[in-house]
């Protein structure tokens, strides 16, 4: 009965094996996690021999959970980042390694990459409705009213704030009507001249209820 041929093992590079499942090939990392407390703080880490799977559960968790966890403090608000951008270099070395094999015990379920969990979700989409907040305003032209003598306006804002919109003078929200500027007196108000169609000073007279 012949021998069958004797295949040398596979060389991984290191003869470490996953301290998680046992799985072979197995690189050495630290993963980083952070957890703010509103008046201090926790700095968490992982650490050991990590295969391609375990090791991309164990960086997806911790990441996710600084995501939700990491921003309730003060000094948290930078920890967090910090803590984020520190765990990269040890995803790229678990990256690297080829799929494991040899497992002795249960592997880490990877699950869900970090920008599909829910925390990065809801964070993104905080960062989106801030930017909207921010920007979509700018984009919409602004119309600014312009008037003449012979209009009627009524003022959203409390004088001698202006925040001035024409109605009709029939109509029972008009509060002032408009004339030429040299005509004021008493309790009437001259209007900013941008809301001159003429740029011309122009008075409000309060209305006759």
């Amino acid at each position: 009965m012949s021998t069958p041929p004797h295949h040398p093992p596979t060389s991984y590079g290191s003869a470490a094996s996953c301290h998680i499942c046992g799985a072979i090939p197995a690189v050495h990392a630290v993963v980083r996690g952070h957890r703010g407390l509103v008046v201090t703080l926790r700095f968490l880490t992982e650490e050991g021999a990590f295969c391609r799977t375990c090791g991309t559960a164990t960086y997806r968790r911790m990441t996710s959970d600084t995501l939700w966890q990491g921003w309730w403090g003060l000094l948290s608000v930078f920890a967090a980042p910090v803590t984020m951008v520190m765990n990269i270099g040890a995803r790229s070395r678990i990256r690297a390694l080829p799929h494991p094999v040899g497992n002795l015990r249960p592997q880490l379920a990877p699950g869900r990459r970090v920008l599909a969990r829910p925390p990065a979700l809801v964070i993104m989409a905080a960062l989106v409705a801030a930017l909207g907040a921010a920007v979509v305003p700018k984009l919409i032209p602004h119309t600014q009213p312009t008037f003449t003598a012979g209009d009627c306006i009524r003022n959203h804002a409390k004088w001698p704030e202006q925040d001035l919109e024409e109605v009709g003078c029939s109509s029972p929200e008009a509060e002032y009507w408009i004339s030429d500027g040299d005509k004021c007196w008493g309790k009437d108000w001259l209007l900013y001249l941008e809301y001159s169609a003429e740029k011309k000073t122009l008075c409000a007279h309060p209305m006759s209820k």
